[in-house]
């Protein structure tokens, strides 16, 4: 094609084109990236990816999985297409991500169509849906998340469609879990041609955005990040992380925004960790590596319409040291507003729209629920007592038993396994607006004691309360988080292991090396031989020790980005 490599500026730095043709020109641009094949999703190390990582090839043995790069949102309507190349066994639909599973189809939250004609749906044969199809067929997928669809079509024919809810759901191509090996080429709307195979139709999507070969449903949207949702939450305006070094004299470090709560930590020497919030008492302090009640050593600190302000020497967080601090917003104002929405009045600071609350009691000695400020449940709960000694009782909604009635927990001073107990969180009472206890434990709910609870849940484009599981190898996870994270909590579930934590600052560029134990007052350890990346969309695993990617081992975390993905740019 003549017109590649020509200069338009009028300069005449024109390039030669070699081995180039105007199939190989895509309509991608620095403002808008399209969909991919995902690289870093690898369940199967011998697949293989090329055409811009729009042709996959899955092995022809163990199995292999091809998702895409994006995530589909859980707003408006999405569009893409395939070109079957080869079809034996071939299936495409969607599914979560899990690095340890050979099949996508097989995953509890899937929805798949067979070139067989048939339907599996979470894991199960559904049966028979449409037509069988072949080599060189285009199947198209349409999902419309506010009603709930998935419907495939074959050459531009509606199979029907299938209900079925999109929560972290990718596309997916897989083959039917007899290691045959399939091929195919995606179409996300940069490319009609599919990589020359076809002659390009050039249809665009409602938007007037893409290149498909057939004409995307009436109001349904190509998978790119212009036409991602934007963000109601910016995520600097809502958490930070701030470096400094102490000097033993009042100082004043800047968020962005007025913080309700301030974590952190000496990095260059051992030291507890250090939390402060401005809805129980600024002047005390807990650290969440021991059981403690509140301490003095924060007296004086102070809380600014930008900023906290350190007004002593102490070791936890003005010495002549250096200190890393994780800042979140709550209501951004110093007073706290009564809830009555549980059975015990509550005093609560929340970010409604950020997902985040500061929730402060006393404890009935007896079942009840508390309100959380929030606007729908939960996905991570940490109490602790601040009058009486007492473990950081930590609830999170993938440990199992979480919504049983005796509900799943784990301790954030510990390195202790998640387990299940009768005396903490009742996970049957949770709603939208209050948690539930068991009864009147003392490190919880005892009769006249204060208690915290810092309550989290997802939040698009800002936060994200998940888990996945480990594969043991070096090529680890990929967690997609939909955003690009500045700091990441983990801890493994299924048995002890420490808790890690990582940021974007301490760790400027990748591999992250820099990590924390909340449940260690250990120095920040040097982690470069056990290395992680911060992407643009999630994060990826890329060493095989216990604490980040054990083989099956489950790891629950919470993230909260740098940007959203609609605008990241890579590390």
């Amino acid at each position: 094609m003549s017109s590649i490599g020509i200069d338009r500026s009028g300069n005449g730095n024109n390039f030669t084109s070699n081995n180039l043709t105007q199939y190989d020109v895509m309509v991608d641009s620095p403002t808008n990236n399209f969909a991919t094949l995902n690289p870093l999703a690898k369940t199967n190390s011998t697949f293989t990816l090329s055409e811009g990582n729009l042709k996959g090839v899955t092995p022809a043995t163990g199995g292999g999985n091809l998702f895409g790069t994006i995530a589909i949102p859980s707003t408006n309507k999405w569009y893409f297409e395939v070109d079957v190349l080869s079809p034996s066994n071939f299936e495409l639909g969607l599914s979560t991500y899990d690095a340890t599973e050979d099949y996508a189809w097989q995953s509890s939250n899937s929805v798949f169509y067979g070139s067989n004609g048939g339907k599996y749906i979470n894991g199960s044969n559904g049966g028979s849906y449409g037509a069988s199809y072949t080599t060189n067929d285009i199947i198209g997928v349409a999902v419309d998340t506010s009603a709930g669809t998935i419907t495939f079509y074959k050459n531009n024919s509606s199979q029907g469609a299938i209900t079925h809810a999109v929560i972290d759901i990718f596309p997916c191509i897989t083959d039917g879990a007899s290691g045959s090996g399939v091929t195919g080429v995606i179409n996300f709307g940069q490319d009609s041609s599919f990589a020359g195979n076809k002659t390009p139709q050039g249809n665009s999507d409602a938007n007037g955005i893409g290149d498909f070969f057939y004409q995307p449903p009436p109001g349904f949207l190509s998978l790119c990040t212009k036409s991602l949702p934007s963000v109601d939450v910016i995520p600097s305006e809502n958490f930070n992380t701030v470096l400094y070094t102490g000097t033993g004299s009042p100082a004043t470090h800047t968020l962005g925004f007025r913080p309700n709560l301030v974590w952190g930590k000496r990095r260059s020497a051992t030291q507890n960790h250090w939390l402060i919030n401005d809805v129980g008492n600024i002047n005390k302090r807990l650290a969440s590596d021991n059981n403690e009640s509140e301490q003095p050593e924060a007296n004086g600190t102070t809380f600014n319409a930008t900023s906290f302000t350190t007004a002593n020497n102490d070791l936890f967080i003005n010495n002549n040291s250096t200190y890393v601090v994780w800042g979140w917003k709550g209501n951004g104002t110093g007073s706290a507003s009564s809830n009555s929405n549980g059975t015990i009045t509550s005093q609560v600071s929340a970010n409604v729209d950020a997902g985040f609350s500061i929730v402060t009691y006393t404890g009935s000695g007896s079942a009840g629920t508390v309100g959380t400020g929030l606007s729908q449940r939960a996905d991570l709960i940490i109490t602790k007592g601040r009058s009486n000694s007492g473990n950081w009782v930590t609830w999170h909604k993938d440990l199992p038993s979480a919504f049983a009635s005796n509900g799943g927990y784990a301790y954030l001073n510990s390195t202790g396994a998640a387990g299940a107990t009768t005396v903490f969180y009742d996970g049957t009472g949770f709603t939208s607006s209050v948690f539930k206890w068991r009864g009147g434990n003392e490190n919880v709910n005892q009769s006249s004691r204060t208690y915290l609870s810092y309550c989290f849940h997802s939040v698009d484009g800002y936060s994200k309360v998940g888990k996945y599981v480990g594969n043991g190898n070096a090529d680890g996870p990929f967690v997609s988080c939909g955003f690009k994270p500045a700091f990441v909590l983990i801890k493994r579930s299924n048995a002890a292991q420490d808790w890690y934590l990582w940021d974007n600052k301490t760790s400027p560029i990748n591999a992250v090396v820099a990590t924390v134990s909340p449940n260690s007052s250990g120095a920040e350890g040097d982690r470069s031989s056990l290395p992680t990346d911060l992407l643009s969309n999630g994060f990826k695993i890329r060493n095989t020790s216990i604490g980040w990617n054990g083989s099956g081992d489950t790891y629950i975390f919470i993230a909260f980005a740098e940007s959203p993905f609609k605008n990241s740019n890579a590390r």
